[in-house]
Protein backbone atom coordinates (compact mmCIF):
# COMPACT_ATOMS: atom_id res chain seq x y z
CA UNK A 1 0.00 0.00 0.00
CA UNK A 2 2.65 2.22 0.58
CA UNK A 3 4.79 1.94 -2.37
CA UNK A 4 1.33 2.16 -4.35
CA UNK A 5 1.10 6.22 -2.81
CA UNK A 6 4.66 7.05 -3.37
CA UNK A 7 4.62 5.78 -6.70
CA UNK A 8 2.97 8.82 -7.94
CA UNK A 9 5.15 10.81 -5.86
CA UNK A 10 8.31 9.64 -7.17
CA UNK A 11 6.86 10.73 -10.85
CA UNK A 12 6.16 13.89 -9.73
CA UNK A 13 9.82 14.19 -8.56
CA UNK A 14 11.48 13.95 -12.18
CA UNK A 15 8.98 16.56 -13.90
CA UNK A 16 9.81 19.22 -10.49
CA UNK A 17 13.25 18.45 -11.05
CA UNK A 18 12.81 20.06 -15.16
CA UNK A 19 10.48 22.74 -14.46
CA UNK A 20 12.96 23.57 -11.78
CA UNK A 21 15.84 23.49 -15.08
CA UNK A 22 13.21 25.03 -17.32
CA UNK A 23 12.87 27.94 -15.12
CA UNK A 24 16.40 28.29 -14.06
CA UNK A 25 17.37 28.11 -18.12
CA UNK A 26 14.87 30.47 -18.57
CA UNK A 27 15.79 33.28 -15.97
CA UNK A 28 19.41 32.54 -17.19
CA UNK A 29 18.43 33.76 -21.36
CA UNK A 30 16.24 36.45 -19.60
CA UNK A 31 18.97 37.96 -18.18
CA UNK A 32 21.47 37.70 -20.82
CA UNK A 33 19.07 39.11 -22.88
CA UNK A 34 17.98 42.33 -20.89
CA UNK A 35 21.66 42.89 -19.53
CA UNK A 36 22.55 45.04 -22.91
CA UNK A 37 19.21 47.11 -22.55
CA UNK A 38 20.46 47.66 -18.39
CA UNK A 39 24.10 49.25 -19.63
CA UNK A 40 22.48 51.39 -22.46
CA UNK A 41 19.80 52.73 -19.74
CA UNK A 42 22.34 53.44 -17.61
CA UNK A 43 24.73 54.67 -20.11
CA UNK A 44 21.89 57.33 -21.21
CA UNK A 45 21.76 58.86 -17.69
CA UNK A 46 25.18 59.70 -17.50
CA UNK A 47 25.75 63.29 -16.96
CA UNK A 48 29.06 63.38 -19.17
CA UNK A 49 29.40 64.12 -22.75
CA UNK A 50 30.91 60.96 -23.56
CA UNK A 51 29.36 56.89 -23.24
CA UNK A 52 30.12 55.85 -19.59
CA UNK A 53 29.48 52.93 -17.46
CA UNK A 54 28.49 52.63 -14.63
CA UNK A 55 27.64 56.07 -14.95
CA UNK A 56 28.82 58.66 -12.29
CA UNK A 57 26.45 60.60 -11.55
CA UNK A 58 22.41 60.87 -12.34
CA UNK A 59 21.15 63.32 -15.37
CA UNK A 60 18.29 62.84 -17.50
CA UNK A 61 20.01 65.90 -19.78
CA UNK A 62 20.58 63.10 -22.49
CA UNK A 63 16.42 62.65 -22.85
CA UNK A 64 15.87 65.95 -23.77
CA UNK A 65 18.82 66.55 -26.11
CA UNK A 66 17.91 63.29 -27.98
CA UNK A 67 13.71 64.41 -28.05
CA UNK A 68 15.14 67.99 -29.21
CA UNK A 69 17.45 66.60 -31.75
CA UNK A 70 16.27 68.10 -35.27
CA UNK A 71 17.50 65.00 -37.40
CA UNK A 72 16.28 62.52 -34.47
CA UNK A 73 12.72 63.98 -34.76
CA UNK A 74 12.47 64.38 -38.57
CA UNK A 75 13.06 60.58 -38.86
CA UNK A 76 10.89 59.53 -36.18
CA UNK A 77 8.23 61.11 -37.63
CA UNK A 78 9.10 59.91 -41.06
CA UNK A 79 9.52 56.30 -39.35
CA UNK A 80 5.74 56.74 -37.82
CA UNK A 81 4.56 57.67 -41.15
CA UNK A 82 5.94 54.76 -43.15
CA UNK A 83 4.63 52.14 -40.43
CA UNK A 84 1.24 53.57 -40.33
CA UNK A 85 1.23 52.95 -43.90
CA UNK A 86 2.82 49.64 -43.61
CA UNK A 87 0.28 48.24 -40.94
CA UNK A 88 -2.27 49.17 -43.44
CA UNK A 89 -1.11 48.03 -46.87
CA UNK A 90 0.01 44.51 -44.66
CA UNK A 91 -3.47 44.20 -43.13
CA UNK A 92 -5.23 44.59 -46.47
CA UNK A 93 -2.95 41.88 -47.72
CA UNK A 94 -2.73 39.63 -44.75
CA UNK A 95 -6.38 39.88 -43.66
CA UNK A 96 -8.02 37.85 -46.62
CA UNK A 97 -4.46 35.68 -47.27
CA UNK A 98 -5.72 34.26 -43.31
CA UNK A 99 -8.77 33.67 -44.37
CA UNK A 100 -7.64 31.65 -47.64
CA UNK A 101 -5.43 29.63 -45.50
CA UNK A 102 -7.88 28.41 -43.11
CA UNK A 103 -11.12 28.38 -45.33
CA UNK A 104 -9.79 27.88 -48.83
CA UNK A 105 -9.00 24.60 -50.73
CA UNK A 106 -5.78 22.91 -50.35
CA UNK A 107 -4.20 23.98 -53.45
CA UNK A 108 -5.00 27.48 -52.59
CA UNK A 109 -3.99 26.93 -48.75
CA UNK A 110 -0.47 26.30 -50.03
CA UNK A 111 -0.42 28.87 -52.64
CA UNK A 112 -0.64 31.64 -50.32
CA UNK A 113 1.42 29.82 -47.49
CA UNK A 114 4.47 29.25 -50.46
CA UNK A 115 3.83 33.16 -51.39
CA UNK A 116 3.80 34.56 -47.43
CA UNK A 117 6.29 32.30 -46.73
CA UNK A 118 9.11 33.55 -49.54
CA UNK A 119 10.35 36.93 -47.52
CA UNK A 120 10.93 35.09 -44.16
CA UNK A 121 13.48 32.95 -46.22
CA UNK A 122 14.98 35.11 -48.09
CA UNK A 123 17.33 37.23 -46.93
CA UNK A 124 16.81 40.73 -45.40
CA UNK A 125 20.09 42.32 -47.57
CA UNK A 126 19.05 40.03 -50.79
CA UNK A 127 15.60 41.32 -50.89
CA UNK A 128 16.47 45.01 -50.35
CA UNK A 129 19.11 44.76 -52.94
CA UNK A 130 16.00 43.25 -55.66
CA UNK A 131 14.18 45.96 -54.64
CA UNK A 132 16.52 48.54 -55.30
CA UNK A 133 17.20 47.06 -58.59
CA UNK A 134 13.70 47.19 -59.45
CA UNK A 135 12.62 50.82 -57.98
CA UNK A 136 15.94 52.42 -60.23
CA UNK A 137 14.66 50.35 -63.09
CA UNK A 138 10.96 52.26 -62.90
CA UNK A 139 12.98 55.48 -61.69
CA UNK A 140 11.34 55.00 -58.34
CA UNK A 141 13.84 54.86 -56.61
CA UNK A 142 13.46 58.40 -54.42
CA UNK A 143 10.55 57.63 -53.17
CA UNK A 144 8.90 55.94 -50.21
CA UNK A 145 7.60 52.90 -52.42
CA UNK A 146 10.59 50.90 -51.64
CA UNK A 147 10.83 50.98 -48.18
CA UNK A 148 6.93 50.44 -47.91
CA UNK A 149 7.33 47.46 -50.01
CA UNK A 150 10.33 46.40 -48.70
CA UNK A 151 9.03 46.62 -44.52
CA UNK A 152 5.51 45.16 -45.70
CA UNK A 153 7.34 41.58 -47.11
CA UNK A 154 9.11 41.80 -44.16
CA UNK A 155 6.64 41.67 -42.14
CA UNK A 156 3.99 39.42 -43.88
CA UNK A 157 5.17 36.06 -42.18
CA UNK A 158 4.41 37.06 -38.78
CA UNK A 159 1.16 39.42 -39.10
CA UNK A 160 0.31 36.10 -41.06
CA UNK A 161 1.08 33.60 -38.63
CA UNK A 162 -0.89 35.88 -35.64
CA UNK A 163 -3.58 36.25 -38.34
CA UNK A 164 -4.46 32.12 -38.94
CA UNK A 165 -3.93 31.06 -35.63
CA UNK A 166 -6.77 33.79 -34.58
CA UNK A 167 -8.87 32.68 -36.79
CA UNK A 168 -8.41 28.73 -36.78
CA UNK A 169 -9.57 29.92 -32.94
CA UNK A 170 -13.43 30.93 -34.54
CA UNK A 171 -16.46 29.17 -35.31
CA UNK A 172 -17.08 28.54 -38.93
CA UNK A 173 -20.72 27.05 -37.78
CA UNK A 174 -21.24 31.15 -37.12
CA UNK A 175 -20.45 32.17 -40.26
CA UNK A 176 -22.80 29.42 -41.36
CA UNK A 177 -25.56 30.10 -39.25
CA UNK A 178 -25.72 33.89 -40.38
CA UNK A 179 -25.81 32.64 -44.14
CA UNK A 180 -28.85 30.49 -43.21
CA UNK A 181 -30.39 33.24 -41.93
CA UNK A 182 -30.20 35.06 -45.34
CA UNK A 183 -26.80 37.04 -45.14
CA UNK A 184 -24.41 36.69 -48.33
CA UNK A 185 -21.18 35.25 -47.69
CA UNK A 186 -19.31 38.61 -47.78
CA UNK A 187 -21.99 40.18 -45.18
CA UNK A 188 -21.22 36.77 -42.83
CA UNK A 189 -18.27 37.56 -43.04
CA UNK A 190 -17.96 40.99 -42.45
CA UNK A 191 -20.73 41.05 -39.42
CA UNK A 192 -19.68 37.77 -37.81
CA UNK A 193 -16.45 36.67 -38.51
CA UNK A 194 -14.49 40.08 -38.99
CA UNK A 195 -15.37 41.53 -35.36
CA UNK A 196 -14.09 38.17 -33.37
CA UNK A 197 -10.72 38.55 -35.36
CA UNK A 198 -10.18 42.41 -33.89
CA UNK A 199 -7.70 41.00 -31.49
CA UNK A 200 -6.02 39.09 -33.96
CA UNK A 201 -5.52 41.98 -36.38
CA UNK A 202 -4.63 44.08 -33.72
CA UNK A 203 -1.94 41.99 -32.55
CA UNK A 204 -0.66 41.46 -36.31
CA UNK A 205 -0.81 45.32 -36.87
CA UNK A 206 1.76 45.83 -34.03
CA UNK A 207 3.97 43.75 -35.19
CA UNK A 208 3.88 45.22 -38.91
CA UNK A 209 4.69 48.23 -37.00
CA UNK A 210 7.40 47.23 -34.62
CA UNK A 211 8.93 45.40 -37.96
CA UNK A 212 8.78 48.37 -39.51
CA UNK A 213 9.63 50.36 -37.35
CA UNK A 214 13.04 48.77 -36.28
CA UNK A 215 14.03 47.32 -38.89
CA UNK A 216 17.39 48.17 -40.52
CA UNK A 217 18.55 46.47 -43.33
CA UNK A 218 16.10 46.79 -45.93
CA UNK A 219 15.77 51.03 -45.16
CA UNK A 220 19.80 51.00 -45.48
CA UNK A 221 19.79 50.15 -48.80
CA UNK A 222 16.42 52.26 -49.63
CA UNK A 223 16.82 54.70 -48.10
CA UNK A 224 16.91 58.07 -50.32
CA UNK A 225 18.80 61.36 -49.58
CA UNK A 226 16.52 63.10 -46.85
CA UNK A 227 14.50 60.07 -45.93
CA UNK A 228 16.79 58.07 -43.32
CA UNK A 229 14.61 56.67 -40.98
CA UNK A 230 15.76 56.66 -37.21
CA UNK A 231 17.77 52.86 -36.71
CA UNK A 232 19.42 54.58 -39.56
CA UNK A 233 19.98 58.07 -38.49
CA UNK A 234 21.20 56.46 -35.11
CA UNK A 235 23.91 54.69 -36.94
CA UNK A 236 24.87 57.57 -38.94
CA UNK A 237 25.46 59.79 -35.75
CA UNK A 238 27.33 57.40 -33.85
CA UNK A 239 29.91 57.89 -36.57
CA UNK A 240 30.61 60.86 -35.62
CA UNK A 241 29.64 61.52 -32.29
CA UNK A 242 30.12 59.19 -28.30
CA UNK A 243 27.84 61.26 -26.28
CA UNK A 244 25.07 59.37 -24.60
CA UNK A 245 22.71 60.89 -26.94
CA UNK A 246 21.97 57.86 -28.90
CA UNK A 247 21.53 55.25 -25.74
CA UNK A 248 19.36 57.77 -24.43
CA UNK A 249 16.85 57.74 -27.41
CA UNK A 250 17.92 54.11 -27.58
CA UNK A 251 16.53 53.77 -23.70
CA UNK A 252 12.99 55.31 -25.17
CA UNK A 253 12.37 52.91 -27.53
CA UNK A 254 13.21 49.83 -25.47
CA UNK A 255 10.64 51.49 -23.02
CA UNK A 256 7.87 52.00 -25.75
CA UNK A 257 8.66 48.13 -26.90
CA UNK A 258 8.24 47.01 -23.55
CA UNK A 259 4.97 48.73 -23.54
CA UNK A 260 4.34 47.41 -27.05
CA UNK A 261 4.37 43.82 -25.94
CA UNK A 262 2.44 44.62 -22.59
CA UNK A 263 0.06 45.34 -25.25
CA UNK A 264 0.30 42.40 -27.42
CA UNK A 265 0.09 40.12 -24.31
CA UNK A 266 -3.11 41.53 -23.34
CA UNK A 267 -3.97 40.98 -26.89
CA UNK A 268 -3.02 37.61 -27.27
CA UNK A 269 -0.66 38.15 -29.70
CA UNK A 270 2.09 36.41 -28.32
CA UNK A 271 0.07 33.19 -27.66
CA UNK A 272 -0.96 33.07 -31.55
CA UNK A 273 2.34 34.03 -32.65
CA UNK A 274 3.50 30.74 -30.38
CA UNK A 275 0.51 28.93 -32.12
CA UNK A 276 -1.87 29.41 -29.27
CA UNK A 277 -4.65 29.66 -31.48
CA UNK A 278 -7.12 26.36 -31.49
CA UNK A 279 -9.42 25.34 -34.09
CA UNK A 280 -12.96 24.97 -32.52
CA UNK A 281 -15.43 21.77 -33.04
Amino acid sequence: MTATLDAPAARRRPRRRERQKISVFTLVITVLLLLPLVVVALAAVNPEPYLLFPPEDFSLHWFSAALDYPSFRTSLVLSLRIALIVVVVGLLITVPAAVAVTRGTGRVRRSVQLAMATPLVTPDILLALGLLIMLTQLSMSNSLVGLVLGHVLVGLPIALQVLVAGLAGIDPNLEHAAATLGASRIRAFLAVTLPNMLPAIGSAALFLFIFSFDNVSISLFLSAPGQTTLPITLFQYLENNADPTVAAMSTILVIVGVAVALLLGRLGGLGQLAGGGRRRR
